[in-house]
């Protein structure tokens, strides 16, 4: 398809199922003309768990909503309705091969040396000799081409430990900690650099 001019997600890297913003990036658009005026536009991050609490807020309900539930859900109403924004800071992305990355502003670190999915590099051979984490600022480079994990180490201590913290409490949001069930997702050569996913 891109041979022929057409780029299925434009200038992102990747496409479903990996890691790269091609996976994850996506238009959402809203018709509610009672709320939301027509031919707006925004750039905040939104992520579909956020769907729960924005419904909770829309009907008034929030208070509702256990500590138990939703635990990764933000309200972006005040972004409909362009009032405010969202209190979401960050987005855990998950490939199909199970890989992480977070998200914060404009930084994006990937837990995995390839695209975690369908595209090159592909987990296995073709990830042999890569970095084992990549850290991107989608700011300047928003096509994911250029791995800075090098040149901001602390960057990537900080977003380590930010979503060592959210593994920790079981959310996301503010609130009760809750458990995470299932093990560590994570291969044995990250956890020795950074203990903290683990404890």
């Amino acid at each position: 398809m891109k041979a022929k001019g057409h780029k299925v997600n434009g200038d992102w890297r990747g496409h479903k199922a990996d890691i790269f913003e091609g996976g994850h990036r996506v238009p959402f658009l809203v018709r509610w003309p009672s709320k939301v005026k027509g031919g707006s536009v925004s750039d905040a991050t939104i992520c579909t768990t956020d769907f729960f609490a924005t419904a909770a807020d829309a009907a008034n309900v929030q208070k509702q909503v256990k500590a138990s539930e939703a635990e990764d859900s933000f309200s972006f109403l005040d972004v409909l309705t362009q009032t405010g924004d969202t209190e979401r800071k960050t987005t855990v992305h998950h490939s199909i091969n199970g890989s992480f990355a977070l998200r914060r502003g404009n930084w994006k670190l990937i837990l995995c040396p390839g695209s975690g999915g369908w595209s090159s590099p592909k987990p296995g051979k073709e990830v042999e000799g890569l970095p084992l984490l990549q850290l991107y600022d989608l700011a300047v480079d928003p096509s994911e081409l250029k791995n800075v994990v090098a040149d901001h180490p602390e960057v990537v201590q900080q977003l380590m430990n930010q979503l060592a913290l959210e593994i920790k409490q079981g959310r996301s949001t503010p609130g009760e900690a809750q458990s995470n069930d299932g093990g560590i997702p994570f291969p044995k050569s990250l956890l020795e650099q950074y203990p903290q996913l683990k404890n």
